[in-house]
């Protein structure tokens, strides 16, 4: 099937051979086999190389079904022989980090292959139910949580948390609270915040959980969103514009001149874990990741 349709794709057996690496006697008598099988003419011969008969069309399309299939196959077979593990996960950089040295610990014993996808809460929920994904990584607010619970538990999924951290406050030099050492969310009332795009768990509602709260009061209030890590990092860095994150990426931006400012009174308001299908058995690579991250301190 296949030095068939590479003769038809080249035009000749000629060029066929050149791009199956073999000789051109040999395609022309694995095709002549193929037409005796069957019994019917799939090329005419020329001096300047093949053509298609009509009979040959219809095959020709058959065959290619055929190849795709076979190829389907032989990927399948060489997936059994890799454990594969496929995340979905809120952006965070120390997350990627530890799952590049998990990688490399565990490389030499297994192989395996990581696939990770980056995006918002709702999303990793929506991954993790449409079984994209194994493992779903997410950081939820207090004031969220039994949002969050009702969520997931519609989707048939389950959360396993981690731990709990507290929120901070990324700033630039030209942010008038850069050489506060803490900040309270009273001054927080006036400042510009650039946030991912997280409308419903955004780490931001964890402030003020009613309209009437001081964090909605602010004149000069305002909040941007967005999806590229790249904009909000060069935002902050160059700009009065600040935003509310956990602990999880406090030293991401350290070396850029970002600093992280604790907010009181939001100490341990944070929790990190994973969802997982609540009705279906981990893989062990699974497994073994979650115990990697069972050492609390990694994080």
């Amino acid at each position: 099937m296949q030095y068939f349709v590479v003769s038809v794709d080249m035009g000749s057996f000629h060029s066929a051979a050149e791009a199956l690496i073999t000789t051109q006697p040999n395609v022309s008598k694995i095709v002549k086999s193929l037409e005796d099988e069957l019994n019917m003419t799939l090329l005419n011969r020329t001096r300047s190389g093949v053509i298609i008969t009509p009979q040959g069309e219809r095959i020709y399309a058959y065959a290619i079904e055929v190849l795709k299939n076979i190829n389907m196959i032989n990927e399948f077979k060489k997936g059994q022989e890799i454990e594969t593990l496929s995340i979905s996960s809120v952006p965070s950089n120390i997350l990627s980090y530890y799952l590049s040295q998990f990688y490399n610990a565990n490389k030499q014993e297994k192989d395996m292959q990581l696939d990770f996808f980056e995006t918002n809460v709702q999303n990793v929920i929506r991954r993790v139910h449409a079984r994209k994904s194994e493992l779903g990584f997410v950081y939820i607010s207090k004031r969220s949580m039994s949002a969050f619970r009702q969520r997931i538990k519609s989707k048939g999924l389950e959360y396993h948390e981690l731990t709990k951290a507290p929120l901070y406050l990324f700033v630039g030099k030209n942010n008038p609270l850069y050489r506060k050492k803490s900040v309270n969310e009273t001054a927080l009332k006036d400042i510009k915040l650039i946030q991912y795009n997280e409308k419903q768990f955004s780490l931001y509602n964890h402030l003020g959980h009613i309209k009437e709260d001081v964090i909605y009061n602010g004149e000069n209030m305002s909040i941007s969103y967005t999806n590229s890590d790249s904009f909000l990092t060069q935002l902050i860095k160059n700009t009065e514009y600040g935003c509310i994150g956990s602990s999880f990426v406090k030293n991401q931006y350290h070396e850029l001149g970002i600093k992280a400012i604790p907010i009181t009174s939001c100490e341990k308001s944070i929790s990190f874990g994973y969802i997982r299908r609540k009705k279906d058995e981990i893989s062990d690579l699974a497994k073994s990741l979650i115990l990697y991250f069972d050492d609390i301190n990694r994080f």
